[in-house]
This record gives C-alpha cells, structure tokens and sequence, in this order.
C-alpha cells in the first residue's frame, strides 16, 4: 500500500429518499413524536441509535454470536443499513451495508490522490455497484463483486487482496504460472 501515489473511486451511487418519512424535501421528520428512521450518520457514537439482536446463528461455527443494527443516512449518498456480525465462540466477524433506499440513475466520480499512509485511512462508502480503480497499477474492482461496505480506502483494498488469495492454492495447483503473476501483483497491493 506504501507505493500506491493515487486511488480512483467512480460509479458510487448517490442517495435517495423514503418517500414516506415526512412531508420535509429532505425526508426528515424533525417532530419530537416522530424520530426520522433514518438519521445522519454523525461522528458521536452516542447519538447512533443501533438495534442488538443476540442469539444469531453463526454461518461459521453454528453457535450463537450477536449482529448490530444501524439505519442511518450517510450524506451525499443515501439511506443504508450498517450491518455487523460478530461471535465470541470463533472469533468470525461480519460487516456489511445494505442500501434502504433507491438509487439514483447516475453514480458520481470521486477521485483521492493517496499521497500518504494517513490518506488510506479515509473512510470510503463503496456501494456494491460501485467499480474502484487504482490505474498505476491497472487494478480495477469491477461492480458487484464485493458486497457495499462502510470502510477504509486501506479496507477495500485488503478486501480485494483477500479475494485474489482466495483461490490461490487451486491456482497454484491447475495453473502455476497465473498463481504466480497473481502472486507478483497482490505483493504490489500490499
């Protein structure tokens, strides 16, 4: 991650509303009866509103872990469920965001030019349609392959590299030389 000089976002899909939410442009309901089901997504973690559900089944280990709720808005994109998973038994762990809204038509284009390690801890919302590209290293994640996230611009990129690994010992196996080449360029991702 130390070599990657910048880092390009496109496609990421920006919000929409609940229609239903209140009578406000914005789709905020401000009364004291009626908290918005969405709200901004802020930087203080106790005004996050987050639902626990314990007792859920690990995909894992099948024993009991506990998955984490948060409906909020992030701004600039749109309404989303955070989603988190987490087992004490086996230690698997699980995070993801569900879109709770529509999309609009067209995506917008965010372009970061990494130019230190602080700058790969920029926080990224990357939708699943959304594709990431990285052209010094002709690396590209094409839409659909990885599930929407709440994460690091650090966090992405570990993702894909979990995702070339994934299969490298069958590679390694049926094909030797493209294991390698997949090798070479995972090594240039770290």
């Amino acid at each position: 991650l130390r070599d990657i000089r910048s880092m390009e976002s496109c496609a990421i899909n920006v919000k929409g509303h609940v229609s239903n939410m209140a009578d406000r442009a914005d789709g905020v309901d401000t009364s004291d009866e009626n908290k918005p089901l969405f709200r901004d997504l802020s930087g203080d973690i106790g005004d996050q509103e987050a639902s626990e559900i314990p007792d859920t089944l690990c995909m894992n280990c099948h024993e009991t872990g506990t998955t984490r709720l948060l409906m909020t808005r992030i701004p600039y994109f749109r309404e989303v469920v955070l989603m988190s998973f987490e087992c004490e038994h086996c230690s698997f762990s699980n995070n993801e965001l569900q879109p709770a809204s529509t999309i609009q038509d067209e995506g917008v284009r965010v372009t970061l030019k990494v130019e230190t390690t602080k700058d790969l801890n920029r926080q990224v919302v990357k939708a699943e349609s959304a594709s990431l590209s990285i052209p010094e290293l002709e690396f590209e994640v094409p839409p659909n392959t990885q599930k929407g996230v709440l994460t690091t611009v650090e966090g992405v990129i570990d993702r894909a590299v979990q995702g070339l690994e994934q299969e490298q010992p069958v590679r390694r196996a049926l094909d030797p030389g493209t294991a390698e080449k997949i090798d070479a360029f995972i090594g240039k991702l770290r």
